[in-house]
């Protein structure tokens, strides 16, 4: 297989979308991802944004960190636009390589846990609030975020006890 750049291999891509049958507008982003293109543009990404650098672009698949298709063809828009231009509509092909290419090269967004302590929310409690949700956690779901100093004190063993609240976590942005 032909190693090809990042741009090159997303105006390749969108080329051949042009090819495909009008019905394959239907078709899922894991669909797109059994077309034989696929694996280039897959190879350019992980060498234009290696895992190292751009771990929001990989996911884990039997130990391996792979390109996430969920990401490459769903956030990016990439997915939508090989759709559109099966249907027929005109889609400045450059243009969506060009933000392809963009949107694979940002800066890997910082991972963020946030604790709040102060909450007095039953155990079971889920509030959204915008791209975020707010949600109660069990112990076990406590001893498996990033150890924080402030969960230190809880000690082994030692869940909310009777009648407390439970603690209260902001659930969002990329874990590594």
């Amino acid at each position: 297989m032909k190693h090809l750049p990042l741009r090159e291999a997303a105006l390749s891509w969108l080329e051949h979308a042009a090819h495909l049958p009008t019905a394959f507008h239907g078709l899922t982003d894991e669909a797109l991802t059994e077309l034989p293109e696929w694996e280039a543009l897959e190879e350019a990404v992980s060498t234009a944004a290696p895992r190292n650098e751009h771990p929001d672009l990989y996911v884990r698949v039997n130990g391996d960190r792979l390109p996430n298709y969920r990401i490459l063809l769903g956030e990016s828009g990439l997915g939508a636009a090989t759709r559109l231009i099966a249907q027929g509509t005109d889609v400045p092909k450059a243009e969506a390589a060009d933000s392809f290419v963009a949107f694979c090269a940002h800066p890997a967004p910082v991972p963020e846990r946030w604790l709040l302590l102060n909450g007095d929310f039953p155990q079971g409690t889920q509030i959204r609030l915008g791209p975020y949700t707010l949600q109660t956690f069990t112990e076990g779901d406590l001893r498996q975020m990033v150890p924080m100093p402030a969960v230190h004190d809880l000690g082994p063993g030692c869940p909310a006890p009777a009648g407390q609240p439970w603690p209260l976590a902001w659930v969002g942005g990329l874990i590594p």
